[in-house]
């Protein structure tokens, strides 16, 4: 049985951190978003948000990652975390979402539960090494074109995860 998507958030961060999904991406993540990728986010697809809440309970978007479903996969991109944020956080919290993978490694994480059901498989296209080091670090692995990632949570058939492989290469960088 898969768990429930907030319980990939060890215990220790639950006070203080949490993920979820929401309709506008652009509402919560977009200054975020226009200040690591020079524009808005899409308007359309999944959009995850991790929001910290300080010890006043304000809340501070944490990080933002775009799933987008295209046919039998979700397509993972504009995933980024908020330095400001982090640096809001006390020396213990830090600790603790570090020692935890990091924030989008959590936000990967939870995806990857939250959509399991809806999907063969997960794709990104990352070029970036610290970014790679937390994809693979949350289970992605190298799919064989030049910056495309796979994560593979259901066992499927060689010659599927192929097809599937040059469907999404046929896009080129998402």
């Amino acid at each position: 049985m898969v768990p429930h998507a907030t319980q990939v958030i060890p215990s220790a961060l639950r006070s203080f951190l949490t993920i979820s999904e929401v309709d506008d991406g652009d509402f919560l993540a977009g200054a975020l978003f226009q200040r690591k990728f020079g524009s808005a986010p899409p308007d359309f697809g999944r959009h995850l948000v991790a929001l910290y809440r300080d010890d006043s309970g304000a809340h501070h978007v944490a990080g933002y990652s775009h799933m987008r479903p295209f046919g039998e996969v979700y397509l993972s991109g504009g995933s980024c975390s908020n330095g400001a944020t982090i640096q809001r956080m006390s020396p213990a919290q830090r600790d603790a979402v570090y020692a935890a993978g990091g924030v989008w490694h959590l936000v990967l994480q939870y995806a990857f539960h939250r959509y399991a059901n809806e999907c063969d498989a997960f794709f990104g296209h990352c070029g970036d090494r610290r970014a790679l080091e937390v994809a693979f670090g949350a289970g992605f692995v190298a799919a064989g074109p030049e910056h495309l990632i796979a994560y593979w949570h259901k066992p499927l058939h060689e010659n599927i995860r192929r097809a599937l492989i040059a469907k999404v290469a046929a896009l080129g960088p998402f």
